[in-house]
């Protein structure tokens, strides 16, 4: 074991440090760290890792790296020292042979090669270029395209011109105009007259001719109380639903029916499909309606 390994084992172990808390901390494998307490340096991954390792666990022990290196310099490994020595600038030194001398008529020869090639090749260009040249100069052959169109146009036929857009666009006016007029049709008058007659206190009277009470509906948008009932008391519906609850009633059969709403602010009433508007501007209100038969008067 090495002084270096024995003395960062000593300061380990009297720190209460273990293998496994050392290795978990420097993130270094435990059978390295051993070779490093053992001087087992030439095991570790390279001799550069050494010193990288030892000054890892040092600092993890709570050890100053560069005293140690100091101090146990020579018994880490040394990049440099273990470097290559370069050979002396002597033993670099090759001798160089100066190349030989080429014969001037090898040298000829193949620049005169080159020469006849290009040359060669030169007069085929000018030889093709004159060929050329003579065919454009002949003669011209007759256009034919103005026959072979007419007569296409012949054997395909010339479409018929298609109507105009004024035309087109009048007809389809026309259409869409009878297809509105078919489509659109009045709005039926309501079938009932409502009347009013008077108010007293928080109670507007009306009368109702040519109808009946026969589709009712209350619709809250928040909190109303809600009673109805006809002359003789009976009930047709007393309470306070939840907002945004419909109450549709048929009240067809009964001849006078009061309306009481606690919050009338908060109703939308509608009788046969029509909008009831409320007379008064206060929060609870009565409606008392009384259905006239013409026929029996």
């Amino acid at each position: 074991m090495s002084e270096l390994g024995q003395h960062l084992k000593e300061i380990r172990e009297q720190k209460g440090i273990s293998l496994d808390d050392l290795q978990q901390t420097t993130k270094i494998q435990k059978r390295y760290l051993i070779a490093i307490e053992e001087g087992r340096f030439d095991t570790l991954p390279g001799i550069f890792y050494a010193r990288a390792f030892v000054k890892t666990y040092a600092e993890a022990i709570g050890l100053d790296p560069d005293p140690l290196f100091d101090q146990y310099k020579n018994e880490l490994p040394n990049p440099q020292r273990e470097a290559v020595t370069l050979p002396s600038r002597s033993e670099r030194t090759k001798t160089v042979t100066p190349p030989k001398k080429r014969n001037k008529k090898s040298s000829f020869l193949p620049a005169l090669a080159a020469i006849i090639f290009i040359t060669a090749v030169v007069v085929g260009i000018w030889i093709m270029a004159q060929g050329s040249g003579a065919r454009e100069d002949g003669a011209i052959a007759p256009d034919d395209s103005e026959n072979l169109d007419a007569e296409f146009a012949d054997e395909v036929g010339i479409p018929e011109e298609p109507e105009s857009e004024e035309e087109t666009g009048t007809e389809e006016t026309e259409e869409l105009d009878e297809v509105e007029e078919e489509e659109v049709e009045p709005e039926p008058e309501p079938s009932f007259t409502l009347t009013f007659i008077e108010s007293s206190g928080n109670t507007s009277y009306f009368e109702m001719k040519d109808g009946q009470l026969s589709d009712v509906l209350i619709e809250l948008n928040g909190s109303s109380y809600i009673d109805v009932k006809n002359a003789l008391g009976r009930v047709f519906y007393s309470g306070q639903p939840p907002t945004g609850e419909k109450v549709t009633l048929d009240l067809s059969a009964e001849e006078r029916i009061v309306f009481n709403f606690g919050a009338s602010q908060n109703v939308d009433f509608f009788i046969n499909g029509e909008e009831f508007e409320f007379p008064l501007d206060r929060t609870h209100q009565k409606v008392d309606i009384i259905i006239i038969d013409e026929a029996e008067e």
